[in-house]
């Protein structure tokens, strides 16, 4: 549904279609139709193998893969170095939630759903998809998953299923009073991965409608379109609309050592802290310690503050929910006769603050290519102008 509304939006077919080519994905072919759900004119897309429609949960003849295997065809597809860089993550995180749910390591997972070949196009033709758009930022309604229960290989399990619930943990759900499940584990790691901000401030945004895309789903639901609708939008009063809350959360260590506040705010920043940082202060009876701030988004916070205490051993942290300025940004990436850079790129009110090639890039070509960081950095910025 996410890549038919993406068709409709402007994405071009061609562009799925040579991704099919490179992930080598053999007797996978694409439909792409406009149908109606529920009076509702849209694009269906869908994922045929051997002739035949391959649906989310797999089909017989439909490879099983594990996530290494995946990740090595996504990594050798030739596709850009942000959309493997994308796609790896989103069925990383997808095999993460997987193997959490049924208590195994994350090769032991077996991709029965995940890994078919519909759902590598699905989460690959994402990364495309965005890639090709390209937007600021991503804002979503609140995600409707279903109700009732759901057959799956595993038995019947309740809506949203296990690994559904675990990757829209801290995200706005509802039922929408429809029985049946309408949001799967692929469609869920979408949102968590893709998407920047949620209702009720997404929709407080004013912005002017430029274009939109429907996508069907399958089935026929009794009392509404099976659909999902992308809308494109610029955004009015942008400068205002760059103002966003954030959840500010601190506390003071003086008997932590180092290694173990460096450690936390690795694992902080990994669970999805926007940021983590640290100040020396002088505490009470005058002895000197560390003041750890953290910064994330308040959906998020509650989480964040009880690894925050668990990793530091605090017992306790504040909270305060402020109002920050924030920069559309954007990355691009550049070709350097060194190899492709990802630049950021930061504006606001249409102004631009300027490019900062992407670090790891930056330090994994002056390893491979044996040059300076200084040489691989300017070549970057140089390819931006």
């Amino acid at each position: 549904m996410f890549l038919g509304a993406c068709l409709d939006l402007g994405l071009p077919e061609s562009l799925l279609e040579e991704m099919v080519e490179q992930l080598g994905l053999e007797r996978v072919e694409l439909r792409v139709e406009r149908a109606k759900r529920g009076g509702l004119a849209g694009v269906r897309f869908s994922v045929l193998r051997d002739g035949q429609p391959v649906e989310g949960k797999g089909s017989e003849g439909a490879s099983h893969r594990r996530l290494s295997t995946i990740l090595r065809m996504i990594e050798e597809s030739g596709l850009s170095a942000r959309v493997v860089e994308r796609a790896s993550a989103l069925f990383r995180r997808l095999g993460e939630a997987e193997a959490q749910v049924h208590g195994v390591g994350l090769e032991e997972v077996h991709f029965h759903e995940v890994g078919a070949d519909d759902s590598i196009v699905d989460l690959v033709g994402a990364a495309v998809a965005l890639e090709h758009f390209g937007p600021v930022r991503v804002w979503s309604s609140t995600v409707v998953v279903g109700s009732g229960t759901v057959s799956t290989r595993h038995g019947v399990m309740p809506v949203p299923a296990p690994a559904t619930a675990l990757l829209l943990e801290g995200i706005p759900i509802t039922s929408g009073g429809v029985s049946g499940e309408l949001t799967t584990p692929t469609g869920a790691v979408i949102v968590r991965e893709l998407v920047d901000e949620f209702e009720p401030s997404a929709t407080a945004v004013p912005r002017r409608i430029e274009s939109y895309g429907i996508g069907l789903g399958s089935r026929e639901l009794t009392d509404r379109p099976n659909a999902l609708r992308l809308q494109r939008a610029t955004p009015l009063a942008l400068a205002e609309s760059s103002w966003h809350q954030v959840a500010v959360l601190e506390c003071q260590l003086d008997d932590t050592t180092g290694e173990a506040i460096a450690y936390a705010a690795e694992t902080l920043l990994e669970a999805g802290a926007l940021d983590v940082f640290t100040t020396a202060v002088q505490m009470k009876k005058s002895r000197p310690g560390v003041a750890i701030t953290v910064l994330s988004r308040p959906e998020l916070s509650s989480e964040l503050a009880e690894r925050l205490l668990l990793e530091t051993g605090s017992l306790g942290c504040r909270r305060t929910v402020v109002d920050r300025l924030e920069a559309e940004r954007s990355i691009s990436t550049v070709l350097t006769p060194l190899g492709e850079v990802r630049v950021k790129q930061a504006a606001i009110s249409g102004r631009s603050l300027g490019s900062a090639p992407e670090y790891e890039d930056v330090r994994r070509i002056a390893r491979e290519q044996g040059v300076p960081f200084r040489d691989v950095y300017r070549a970057a910025l140089r390819a931006t102008d």
